[in-house]
């Protein structure tokens, strides 16, 4: 039987041994995303015949992601072992391992679109370089800012990172009349992430002016191909900082990789707005099944 546990930073290097380079473009199984929001989703792990389990949610809004590192049969055996009489809900993103899925229990499941969890992926050449014409209000914003200050880009390292964190508390201080359950658990993971950026193979960047950082952003590797953007932020008196960090830490930190997953929108209407006007060069589609 799966005996569940709660994810923990010391978990990484089992975890990421069973997850292996997948070769797959979602950031559904990334370690960090799974660590950030574990306090909304209750994400928790367990490890069984050579697999890895994970599992989100409370009580009759439980799910699980499709089982990893094995035969996937076996492993919804195992699922369908730990729920009992109730059949398990699974969650994925379009990817082998949910074709096969489809395949083997089309008859016994329903798969279900689920548009705002949709994830915007982009060639990275196109976020580090913004040529041609549809790109040309994001050089435009990029150009008005430069005129505005005299900034400066830097990879957040120890020496720099406590910057960063006081511009996360600007901005998390500008919000505050918005802030939900959501935010508070960006907060929280966001802080885990910056504690711990070497143990969970993280990278970052920031923009300066001033000698005070004012955009900052936060990823992780999803394989060697692509790489997962997890945090995001642009004091507002700096919006177009947005615009900035994005090119400069494609064009810094991210050569070695072919795409950036910039995540989902949440149906958010201004975010998705946000994400289209990059022109992702892929949307990949995420399904329930019941």
């Amino acid at each position: 039987m799966l005996e569940f546990k709660k994810i923990e930073i010391d978990d990484v290097d089992i975890y990421n041994r069973y997850i292996g380079n997948n070769a797959e473009l979602s950031c559904e199984n990334a370690f960090v995303n799974l660590l950030v929001w574990q306090c909304k989703y209750n994400n928790m792990m367990a490890i069984k015949d050579g697999q890895i389990f994970i599992k989100s949610g409370y009580g009759e809004k439980e799910s699980f992601r499709l089982p990893l590192g094995g035969d996937l049969k076996a492993g919804i055996a195992i699922v369908k072992e730990y729920c009992g009489d109730k059949k398990p809900v699974f969650w994925s993103p379009e990817c082998t391992a949910f074709e096969k899925f489809k395949a083997d229990f089309a008859d016994e499941y329903n798969f279900t679109e689920v548009r705002d969890a949709f994830e915007y992926i982009y060639l990275r050449e196109n976020l580090a370089e913004l040529s041609g014409k549809k790109f040309h209000s994001k050089r435009n914003h990029i150009n008005s800012f430069s005129k505005k200050y005299n900034w400066h880009y830097e990879t957040i390292t120890a020496e720099n990172v406590e910057a960063v964190k006081l511009c996360a508390e600007r901005w998390y201080a500008e919000k505050a009349d918005k802030a939900d359950e959501d935010m508070l658990c960006e907060k929280q993971g966001l802080c885990n992430i910056l504690a711990n950026m070497e143990i969970l193979g993280a990278k970052g960047g920031a923009i300066f002016v001033d000698g005070n950082v004012v955009a900052f952003t936060i990823g992780s590797p999803i394989s060697e191909d692509v790489f997962d953007i997890h945090i995001e932020k642009a004091l507002s008196e700096y919006a177009e900082g947005y615009t900035v960090i994005n090119r400069e830490f494609a064009k810094n930190e991210l050569s070695g990789y072919k795409y950036i997953n910039r995540e989902d929108d949440m149906g958010l209407e201004g975010l998705r707005k946000a994400k289209l006007s990059y022109n992702p060069d892929i949307l990949l589609k995420k399904y329930v099944a019941r």
